[in-house]
C-alpha cells in the first residue's frame, strides 16, 4: 500500500493547478495523516485520511475518503448506448456532484483522478460521513429517499456520462442480454445452472410486458446497507458505482431481496415483513407506478446477484481472492452438501451461499409454481 506522502503530493499538485476545490489557493502547510484502509470490495477499496492546511493563518482540517477503482470493465457493466461513459469512477463522481448540487443527500465530492500514475488506480476523493447506529426505523427513511431520487428530473441533472435509453423497452432488454451473456461466459455448478437457464427463459417470456413509461436516475445497487444516517440525523446514500438511467422498478426489485436477507435471521418472517414495508413506503412517495414491472425486476435483481456469487463459488481461488479464507472453505464445501444442510446461520458470514440458497427457494416458490 502507498503511504500518505503520495496523497499529500497529489493534493499539493492538484491545488497548484486549481484542479481541486478542497484546498483554497494560497494555502500552506498541506499535510495528510491517519491514512487507514477501511475496506476492500470487489471493484474498489476505501481509505480514510485527515487533511490539514492553513489559510491566512487559520488552521483547517477535513476527514476524507479516498475510493480507488478497478479499471477493467466486465460485461456486467458494459453498455451499448452511444456516447455513454462506462468508467465507474467518472459516473459516480459526476452523479455525486450533480445530486449534491440539487440537495439530494450524498457525500460531497472534491476530486476525480482518472490517471493511474499517482496511486496505480483511478480514484475519487469525497467527504467522510460520521454515521450513527442505524435501526429498523431507518427502513422507511431509506424507502422515502429512494422515491425522492426517482422523482428527480434526470435530464435536468445534466450528468454527461449517462445516456437515456432509446426507447421504453430497451432497459429491460439490456438487462436480459447482460445476464444471458454473463451466464454464457462464466462457470456454474450444474444444479444452479439449470435454475439460471430456467430463470432466463422466464425473463424472455415476460420482457415484452416490462416497458418503462418514464426513465429516471437509478442507484443500481440500492439497499439499506448502501445508506448511512449521519450524526445530524440525515440519511445519505453511498456507493453509486452501478448508477444508471433506467427503470425505477429495478432499484426496488433489487432492494427487495437484499432487505429480506439482511434482516434478523433468527426471526424468519422479519425479512419478508421488512421487504414489504420498504415497498409500501416507497410506493406512497413515488410519483409513478412500478407495479406492472416489479415482479420482472425482482427476478432480474436476484438473478444478477446470484449469477455473480455462483461464479465465485465455482472458482474457490476466486472466492478466496475476493472474500478470504472463510469464502474459500464455503466454496470448497458447497458442491458436497445438500442445499437444505447449507443453512444460513453457517453461511451468513460472507453472504455467498446464503444468496444461492435463497435464489433456489425463490425460483421454486415464485417461478415454477
Amino acid at each position: 500500500m502507498w503511504d500518505s506522502r503520495i496523497i499529500e503530493s497529489y493534493l499539493r499538485l492538484a491545488s497548484r493547478y486549481n484542479n481541486l476545490s478542497l484546498i483554497p489557493e494560497g494555502s500552506k502547510n498541506i499535510n495528510v495523516s491517519n491514512l487507514t484502509k477501511l475496506s476492500g470490495h470487489i471493484n474498489n477499496d476505501l481509505y480514510s485520511f485527515l487533511l490539514t492546511f492553513t489559510k491566512d493563518g487559520d488552521a483547517q482540517s477535513f476527514d476524507l475518503i479516498l475510493k480507488t477503482y478497478c479499471e477493467n470493465v466486465s460485461c456486467w457493466y458494459s453498455r451499448n448506448r452511444p456516447g455513454e461513459d462506462v468508467r465507474t469512477y467518472v459516473r459516480e463522481f459526476q452523479v455525486l456532484k450533480s445530486l449534491d448540487k440539487v440537495g439530494f443527500p450524498v457525500p460531497h465530492v472534491y476530486a476525480c483522478e482518472s490517471d493511474s500514475f499517482f496511486l496505480g488506480y483511478p480514484f475519487v476523493i469525497m467527504s467522510k460521513e460520521k454515521p450513527i447506529n442505524q435501526s429498523v426505523d431507518s427502513l422507511d427513511c431509506s424507502a422515502v429517499t429512494l422515491a425522492r431520487l426517482h422523482n428527480l428530473n434526470a435530464s435536468s441533472l445534466e450528468i454527461k456520462s449517462l445516456v437515456f435509453p432509446e426507447d421504453d423497452s430497451i432497459f429491460a432488454n439490456e438487462w436480459l442480454t447482460r445476464l444471458t451473456l454473463f451466464l454464457k461466459q462464466t462457470k456454474h455448478y450444474r444444479s444452479l445452472r439449470k435454475n439460471f437457464e430456467y430463470t432466463i427463459r422466464w425473463l424472455q417470456l415476460n420482457v415484452s410486458g416490462s416497458y418503462c413509461p418514464q426513465y429516471c436516475l437509478i442507484h443500481g445497487e440500492y439497499h439499506p446497507g448502501h445508506t448511512l444516517i449521519t450524526q445530524d440525523n440525515v440519511l445519505k446514500v453511498i456507493d453509486w458505482e452501478g448508477v444508471d438511467i433506467g427503470d425505477p422498478a429495478f432499484d426496488v426489485g433489487y432492494a427487495y431481496h437484499v432487505i429480506k436477507l439482511m434482516y434478523d435471521e433468527k426471526n424468519p418472517g422479519s425479512g419478508d415483513k421488512a421487504a414489504e414495508q420498504f415497498i409500501s413506503e416507497y410506493t406512497k412517495n413515488f410519483r409513478g407506478d412500478i407495479w406492472p414491472r416489479l415482479e420482472f425486476y425482482k427476478v432480474i435483481g436476484i438473478l444478477g446477484i446470484t449469477l455473480e456469487v455462483s461464479s465465485w463459488i465455482r472458482n474457490p481461488l476466486e472466492a478466496y481472492k475476493r472474500f478470504g479464507h472463510k469464502a474459500l472453505a464455503r466454496a470448497i464445501a458447497f458442491p458436497f452438501l445438500p442445499l437444505h444442510i447449507v443453512n444460513r446461520n453457517w453461511m451468513n458470514a460472507d453472504f455467498l451461499v446464503s444468496y444461492l440458497e435463497y435464489f433456489q427457494e425463490f425460483v421454486e416458490t415464485n417461478l415454477r409454481r
